[in-house]
């Protein structure tokens, strides 16, 4: 332990004395210090050029310490130089009003369950900074110097909760999660991991099951149905398009497993309606109503979304549409394990996506025209739907369902 101790001067050398007798000292200390190591429990009082050394220290470190020094003995002076990488808060502000006047939509999977806004999915950072520093040279004079991009990638990632891609599904996280358990713990949840896989393969069964019987009877019809991920208008790759206020458009896609494998894309924006159980249940509706009358059953296949899918207001559409269409008779909804929910209309958004990848979108027509234009063979059947085609559900699901809150609920 280390320890310095101020005294009072005892001695001055005398060098001169001057013709009034006033003495001329060598030194004018008025702080001497006396220097102290502790070994083996003792102090021990050292020279100052053996404390420096021990410690690794300069003189003037020392002096500093002691100048600055407060009543309590610690020190109490403020680093007084300024940072010499700093960005200015100016121009930190600059480029978080960038950041922010970029148009950004909510997670089409995950949106109850974060609060990540995403841009779009053709952005990236560097481009981004390359927007910044071309809108620095036309709106500054040409002695503005933008920041770096490693500051600009520094806020975009501590100040900003954004994205850029969608959040993909094909990983399950109970399988994932499972497989880094230690054996004990896979011990412990081996009946539930079980059971989940059980639920997959059951579904996986079923719709292998009725794939087959769709293409055995011409009465049975298997379809799978989705909702695609938030499409936008305008969408080009010209710079001033990223930062115009987009126009969210819905994609609800409805693929037939068997025959001609016909797929049915109906689209509308968010002038129209927005993307809940009324507007899938409007254009589930529209579409059974679509069928020949040689249909009698439909098998139909979707993830659990809750909001979407599997609520009560859907149910009503289909029992609506099993009493109001003479030909239909049983409809049969049936849900995919959760995160085990890869469809054949997800191939119909991969395609969409790779038809609109090289080609600019400034109206909802356009989307519908990159839809039909998807799939070379058999194309797409693309429905436009405009706010009088959407229907209440929930009215309807008042009038035809009863104590909806009980387990065996009465239908009209």
């Amino acid at each position: 332990m280390q320890r310095l101790v101020v005294r009072p001067v005892k001695m001055r050398h005398v060098v001169s004395r001057e013709a009034d007798g006033q003495e001329v000292f060598s030194k004018t200390r008025t702080v001497p210090v006396a220097y102290f190591l502790e070994y083996l429990g003792f102090r021990h009082r050292v020279c100052q050029s053996f404390f420096l050394k021990t410690l690794h220290l300069s003189n003037t470190a020392v002096q500093t310490a002691i100048d600055d020094k407060t009543d309590s003995g610690t020190f109490g002076k403020l680093d007084g130089r300024p940072p010499v990488n700093k960005t200015n808060a100016e121009h930190m502000d600059a480029v978080r009003k960038h950041i922010k006047s970029f148009p950004t939509v909510e997670s089409h999977y995950c949106r109850k369950d974060s609060q990540r806004q995403y841009l779009d999915s053709k952005l990236t950072i560097k481009q981004m900074y390359d927007f910044y520093v071309e809108k620095c040279q036309n709106e500054f004079d040409e002695n503005y110097q933008p920041v770096s991009v490693s500051v600009y990638r520094h806020v975009f990632n501590e100040e900003f909760n954004l994205g850029f891609c969608k959040p993909k599904k094909d990983q399950c996280a109970e399988c994932s999660k499972f497989e880094l358990m230690t054996p004990d713990d896979k011990e412990m949840c081996s009946l539930q991991f079980e059971e989940h896989l059980a639920r997959n393969e059951e579904a996986q069964v079923a719709t292998a099951s009725d794939k087959q019987r769709a293409y055995d009877d011409s009465a049975f019809r298997s379809v799978t149905i989705d909702l695609q991920s938030v499409l936008q208008v305008p969408s080009s790759d010209a710079s001033l398009m990223y930062y115009e206020r987009k126009l969210c458009c819905y994609n609800f896609t409805v693929y037939e497993q068997a025959g001609p494998n016909d797929g049915h894309c109906y689209l509308w924006s968010e002038v129209d309606g927005r993307r809940g159980s009324n507007a899938i249940g409007s254009c589930l509706l529209q579409y059974l109503q679509s069928l020949l009358n040689t249909v009698q059953e439909i098998s139909m296949f979707s993830d659990t979304c809750g909001g979407q899918n599997r609520n009560q207001n859907v149910a009503a559409v289909l029992l609506y549409a099993v009493q109001s269409i003479d030909h239909i008779s049983v409809i049969e909804q049936k849900f995919l394990e959760k995160e085990h929910t890869y469809m054949e209309c997800d191939s119909m958004h991969s395609a969409i996506e790779c038809a609109q990848r090289n080609s600019s979108v400034f109206c909802l027509s356009a989307w519908k025209t990159i839809f039909e234009v998807a799939r070379r063979r058999n194309p797409y059947k693309v429905h436009q739907l405009s706010c009088t085609d959407f229907v209440d559900c929930k009215a309807l699901c008042d009038q035809l369902i009863r104590n909806r809150t009980n387990k065996k609920a009465s239908i009209r």
